[in-house]
């Protein structure tokens, strides 16, 4: 799943057309094929998943998962601590890039030019991270990183996100599809490009009928497909 493309579509908006096949699977009888979907694209939100990933130094999966779900903390001053700690997962991921590759991070960082004046008065944070990833440059420097220390600020980080909403499950439960989806709630996922280069066919298929086709047509044994790792 980590190929599909959005068509220009939110993280949210993605969220929430997954979750209406998700439903509609399971109203098919489909719930292995909906659990595993579940658990592929990360459909709901689980502190303890965005953890094991900080915990694995996973930086850039724990920056695209937690971004998925921005809608959960609007308002109240939420929001604010969201965006904090998205764009430190975002900062480590960079920095772990540069400095978990050896001599081909170094030469990487070698490209990159400390931030001009303006950028330090106006935006001091993003001086001092561009700074970082500069020194990269040297092997002491990337040595130097405590990523365990890192990782506990970053845990702690993401503790304090959960504890401003404690009622995260019922806000999950509310954000469930209203009404009971049917196909073409979710046969438009691959069909949102744009309408001027779309042409008409004739005698193509409906897009109900196709969409039954599809959820009715028999899938593999998960269990008995190789692992391509």
């Amino acid at each position: 799943m980590g190929g599909r493309r959005d068509h220009g579509q939110c993280p949210a908006e993605v969220v929430l057309h997954l979750r209406r096949l998700d439903a509609l699977l399971k109203d098919h009888g489909l719930d292995h094929t909906a659990h595993t979907l579940e658990m592929e694209a990360g459909l709901f939100f689980e502190a303890a998943h965005l953890e094991q990933l900080v915990r694995q130094g996973l930086w850039a999966s724990a920056h695209r998962y937690l971004r998925r779900f921005s809608a959960l903390w609007d308002g109240d001053g939420a929001a604010t601590q969201y965006a904090t700690l998205l764009s430190s997962l975002s900062h480590h991921s960079i920095l772990a890039w540069l400095a978990c590759r050896g001599d081909e991070g170094g030469r990487a960082a070698s490209f990159l030019r400390p931030s001009d004046e303006a950028i330090r008065t106006a935006c001091p944070e993003e001086a001092r991270r561009k700074d970082m990833y500069c020194s990269m440059t040297s092997q002491q420097a990337r040595a130097s990183l405590n990523w365990e220390d890192i990782k506990l600020e970053t845990l702690t980080r993401v503790q304090e996100l959960v504890d401003l909403r404690p009622n995260l499950d019922c806000l999950l439960k509310n954000r469930l599809p209203r009404h009971k989806p049917t196909p073409q709630d979710v046969i438009p996922l691959g069909l949102r490009g744009s309408q001027r280069y779309r042409r008409k066919r004739v005698n193509h298929k409906p897009a109900c009928d196709l969409a039954y086709f599809v959820l009715h047509k028999r899938l593999p044994d998960i269990s008995l497909v190789p692992d391509c790792h």
